[in-house]
């Protein structure tokens, strides 16, 4: 019968002669003195310098370690003991602080064809997701749905003017995509919301001509219907969104509602430009819309 004791050793393992505690104290303890020596031999101008490629120029750890001849531990620590502020997670989403053309286009596509999202998502945490189970992330931003290709890279372009932002490009379905908290609360602010509860912010509404310009153009060239030897309608399911639009409108032309009261029994109601000031309209606003469909 096998015996699986046979050719071990009952010896006990032999013992080092310095036991665990004291050599992680003795290796504690040559930290400290490193750590030490380390603090003592930064000079004034070595500071100097370390302030100087940390806040002004904003360089990353390991390129400030390459420059100043240090290892990149010994630049964290030196930041933390010379109290400079740690802030190396500069904001993604650039906000502006004033209304632009450009921004008033991404907020009149956004109420036309697009939308804001909000929604929640598991979050494994990677590596940690042992500890974090269960837990959800809230995500937000905004989307904007177009067949034509012209207005959805004009909306790109508009997007990463403003908010520096690249959007993410859904060709199959024929939509752009833009994830940013920051972006989603500065539109929703404005007045951006569903079909039937948008509406135009104070700053847009008494912006200059420009800006009312661009935004008209961007909001007609998603919602206006361009009638062959005709007039311009525009409609929509949100009766005081589109009053809003109107007076705005009526800084350049002249423009009426159909019905006069109310809506029709589909909840719709129509913004209509004659065919008087057809011409008018494209010449002072324009329309990349009737552009490509000419």
């Amino acid at each position: 019968m096998h015996n699986p004791k046979v050719g071990r050793s009952n010896r006990p393992p032999a013992r080092s002669y310095w036991s665990e505690t004291e050599t992680e104290e003795s290796n504690l303890l040559s930290l400290l003195l490193f750590d030490k020596m380390d603090y003592q031999i930064w000079s004034e101008d070595e500071k100097h310098r370390l302030r100087n490629l940390f806040l002004d120029e904003k360089l990353p750890i390991m390129q400030i370690a390459a420059k100043l001849a240090r290892s990149t531990a010994a630049v964290n620590n030196a930041l933390t003991r010379f109290q400079i502020i740690r802030q190396r997670s500069p904001r993604k989403c650039l906000l502006p602080t004033q209304v632009t053309p450009a921004l008033a286009r991404v907020h009149a596509h956004v109420c036309g064809d697009g939308h804001l999202f909000a929604y929640k998502e598991r979050d494994h945490y990677g590596y940690l997701k042992a500890y974090r189970a269960g837990y959800y992330r809230r995500r937000f931003g905004f989307g904007y749905t177009n067949l034509r290709v012209g207005l959805l890279q004009s909306f790109m372009h508009d997007v990463g003017e403003v908010f520096g932002l690249t959007p993410r490009h859904e060709a199959k379905y024929h939509r752009v995509v833009v994830r940013s908290k920051a972006a989603w609360e500065l539109l929703q602010n404005l007045g951006a919301g569903k079909s039937r509860n948008w509406w135009i912010a104070e700053p847009i509404l008494s912006a200059p001509d420009e800006i009312v310009k661009a935004w008209l153009q961007a909001f007609f060239d998603d919602e206006a219907c361009f009638v062959p030897n005709g007039g311009i309608r525009v409609r929509s399911v949100n009766r005081p969104g589109l009053e809003q639009v109107a007076s705005m409108l009526r800084r350049f032309m002249p423009c009426h509602f159909t019905p006069a009261r109310g809506l029709y029994p589909d909840h719709s109601c129509y913004l209509v430009v004659l065919k008087l000031y057809r011409p008018r309209f494209l010449q002072l606003i324009g329309s990349l819309k009737f552009k490509e469909s000419t």
